[in-house]
């Protein structure tokens, strides 16, 4: 009989783990919505969202955290989810929310737990924050990530813009309340 596999680990990013996010967090991106964008929208959107210094930006903002789920056994990242305190489009009714602003999970493990392991992580700090809600936004066109969100309790409330390059696009905003 084998023995049983380590268990996926779910760590804190710090500002050190800066450029490691930025090449994930591009690279993730890319492998969700790049086969539905143009080459010249992806790569605009890309040089400006995931640029080290914005990394860095986000991982020393206090109302910020950013989680990487690592392989078992290994130091490597294969998703990550930033969660921060701030305020919601109208259509959210919590008064004191968060928002899982960046939510992705390498396609490879799909499937494996990872990604509640990682909202899991999302939604304990809401709760070491207080907050009264989560929400976010999710491409209307993408319907595996829209089902995980249900799954986890969120509702449509509302829809937002989401700017890629030059495409404006539409989100769902979802948000979980109590």
């Amino acid at each position: 009989m084998s023995a049983p596999a380590a268990p996926l680990e779910i760590r804190a990013a710090t500002p050190a783990d800066a450029a490691v996010l930025t090449r994930l967090g591009a690279r993730l991106f890319e492998q969700a919505f790049g086969a539905d964008n143009s080459p010249e929208d992806m790569h605009a959107y890309l040089a400006v969202a995931f640029t080290e210094e914005r990394q860095r930006q986000e991982l020393e903002d206090p109302g910020s955290r950013v989680w990487v789920a690592l392989a078992p056994d290994s130091e490597e990242p294969l998703g990550y989810a930033h969660v921060r305190r701030a305020p919601g489009p109208a259509p959210v009714r919590a008064r004191r929310p968060a928002e899982v602003a960046r939510f992705y999970v390498d396609r490879a493990w799909h499937g494996r737990g990872v990604a509640n392991a990682l909202m899991d992580a999302c939604l304990a700090q809401a709760d070491a924050w207080e907050c009264d809600g989560v929400w976010l936004g999710v491409w209307q066109s993408n319907a595996r990530a829209i089902a995980f969100y249900e799954r986890r309790g969120f509702r449509k409330v509302g829809a937002q813009s989401f700017l890629l390059g030059r495409d404006r696009q539409m989100d769902w905003v979802m948000e979980r309340t109590g």
